[in-house]
């Protein structure tokens, strides 16, 4: 793909957080006087779906201001998908920057026609339609009966939940997340729900649906790996929140069943959502490490999440377990995996791994947190997670421009960010092999 594309993906991102600044600095927006760069960090932290906040939304912007976040969630959520479907309702086609783009954003490798296209955006705002909705009627149920809020702050406070949770935003209404209703099961259900139907990815739903559509296995490699990583990552996490913690837990008298939740949630939120129902700062130092580890890797391609993606971090573990086993070629469910999806996998993870090191020692040197602080905010914001142990509020201007320049890093992808700098005409001269010692 030319850098034309990349930049395209870029562009419509700085443009997007701009035009939020733009409207969240609108009077009348604000209950308080806030500051441009506040401002612009909200922005980013709702277009690149991070739920990082600087502020508490609820108590800073009225209910326009939380309206206009609430769009910029959504917009950042579904990407270039919007500008695309905008594209071909009013022209009725695409041109192949555009095509280049959106396969691009949503990682897609091949493309067909016009009506191949179109019909993949129908799909996916279908489906993102009617996830969003069954949380909304779950949650406004749950807030209208069972909490007695007024109906119109049931509609609203489980449309903008419903929302935030589906493109794996994590941004919140109410001032401490979700700590309230740590052992509430409707809460502990339906928003790990969402948060995991947005971040699996939608070919891997639309792979899905196919199948019970046309009664058939499900044959598309991506999705296999998708499923089968989110799994593990899904009940590793659990296992390890709950084990880790356990004397924690019993010092707070946790009942049972809400460690259960508790572990349950954060095992899934961890992987870029940004809820929480326990203060994240109160977990054992191993635990936040295990939160860095599945912040790092995130969602999967082609959903609402950041992150190097599971379907990077399988490929690098199968790999690994295969050259082990002394396997000239890397495969899975008896599928091969090409060369270049394996060097294309280790270069997304060193260089994501390079860009926290090196943004996290800079926040480091310039503010007066520790490093455990400044890494596990710098991993947050690089996943678009939104976790933070606390510090993201105290935070000097210069920290918060080197986060907003993560988050974005983070949300069009690495590859995405540095290939518009660095992409040029492949070389046609081919050298010859000769070997060299490594390890």
């Amino acid at each position: 793909m030319n850098s034309h594309s990349y930049k395209f993906i870029i562009l419509f991102f700085v443009i997007s957080i701009l035009i939020g600044t733009i409207l969240l600095s609108l009077p009348g927006i604000s209950r308080k006087d806030i500051s441009a760069v506040d401002i612009l960090f909200t922005a980013t932290s709702a277009i690149c779906v991070t739920g990082l906040s600087v502020l508490n939304i609820s108590e800073s912007f009225n209910f326009f201001g939380q309206l206009i976040i609430l769009f910029l969630i959504q917009i950042g959520g579904l990407g270039y998908m919007v500008l695309g479907s905008l594209v071909i309702i009013l022209f009725g086609r695409l041109t192949v920057i555009q095509k280049n783009v959106i396969g691009e954003s949503l990682n897609i490798t091949e493309f067909g026609g016009i009506s191949q296209i179109t019909r993949l955006m129908k799909r996916v705002i279908i489906l993102t339609s009617f996830f969003e909705l069954v949380g909304i009627i779950v949650l406004f149920i749950k807030f209208y009966f069972a909490d007695k809020f007024s109906f119109l702050k049931s509609i609203w406070y489980a449309t903008f939940h419903s929302v935030s949770a589906f493109c794996n935003a994590g941004f919140s209404l109410f001032p401490n997340s979700f700590e309230m209703y740590r052992g509430d099961i409707v809460i502990n259900t339906i928003i790990p729900f969402l948060i995991i139907c947005g971040g699996l990815g939608f070919f891997v739903w639309i792979d899905i649906f196919e199948k019970f559509r046309k009664k058939r296995e499900i044959s598309f490699l991506h999705t296999k790996i998708v499923l089968f990583t989110t799994a593990m990552l899904l009940l590793g996490g659990f296992i390890l929140v709950f084990f880790l913690n356990n004397s924690i837990f019993s010092k707070s008298n946790i009942p049972l069943i809400e460690r259960i939740f508790i572990s349950f949630f954060h095992s899934v939120t961890t992987r870029t959502a940004g809820f929480n129902t326990f203060p994240i700062s109160q977990f054992s130092t191993l635990t936040i490490v295990v939160f860095m580890i599945l912040m790092f890797i995130g969602a999967s391609p082609g959903g609402t999440g950041g992150g190097i993606k599971t379907t990077t971090f399988f490929v690098i573990i199968k790999s690994v377990y295969d050259y082990l086993r002394g396997e000239r070629y890397v495969s899975c469910f008896k599928r091969g995996i090409e060369l270049g999806t394996i060097l294309k996998s280790f270069i997304i993870f060193f260089v994501c791994l390079f860009w926290v090191i090196i943004i996290s020692s800079l926040i480091y040197l310039i503010s007066n947190f520790s490093y455990k602080e400044v890494i596990f905010e710098t991993i947050s914001a690089f996943g678009t997670v939104g976790l933070s142990l606390g510090i993201t509020s105290y935070l000097d201007n210069w920290s918060k421009i080197l986060l907003i320049i993560t988050m974005l890093f983070g949300r069009v992808g690495s590859l995405t960010f540095l290939s518009m700098l660095f992409t040029k005409e492949p070389k046609e001269i081919r050298y010859l092999e000769e070997p060299i010692s490594v390890g």
